[in-house]
């Protein structure tokens, strides 16, 4: 009988021991979750940025091309100075910038602008698909503003509080 019992608690681990360390990697689990949530939500805010970058040297190689007059519109013209494109003003890009939350490659879509790029830093209120980026043409087509999306539509914000973030040149 002596025999058994050592036999048998050899043989494995008990319940209660097993329990313990489901609690305990729960507990791991609900800890680091939020975090990687978090950290995944500012990689595609980033990536949001980089589309922005793109859209802006896209706009400043179209001036440099067309005697400092930035597009007027999100066209041919324009998106052939995307990557893949002809920088030539004729032949298109394939494809836009990848959208990071949905995984789509998406041009930026054209609004016009309202007053100025400083203005639009400090009272931006434009809304626009997550992950989406925006080129917003002055009239005359002498300065731009490109603005991004975060995950819940409104414009990413800039680094001083209160300020939305503007690519632009001015």
């Amino acid at each position: 009988m002596a025999r058994r019992k050592r036999i048998r608690s050899q043989a494995g681990f008990t319940l209660i021991e097993l329990l313990v360390v489901v609690i305990i990697i729960g507990i791991l689990a609900a800890i680091a979750l939020p975090n990687f949530i978090g950290a995944q939500d500012k990689a595609r805010e980033a990536s949001v940025k980089a589309n922005m970058r793109t859209a802006q040297i896209s706009a400043e190689s179209f001036a440099t091309d067309n005697g400092g007059s930035y597009p007027d519109a999100v066209d041919v013209p324009y998106k052939s100075y995307f990557p893949g494109g002809g920088s030539d003003g004729q032949t298109a890009a394939a494809n836009g910038p990848v959208n990071p939350f949905t995984g789509t490659n998406e041009f930026p879509t054209f609004g016009t602008m309202t007053g100025t790029p400083l203005q639009l830093r400090t009272s931006g209120s434009e809304t626009g698909n997550a992950g989406g980026v925006k080129y917003l043409s002055a009239t005359p087509p002498t300065t731009y503003g490109v603005i991004g999306f975060g995950k819940n539509g409104q414009m990413l914000g800039g680094t001083a509080p209160g300020t939305k973030l503007v690519l632009s040149n001015q």
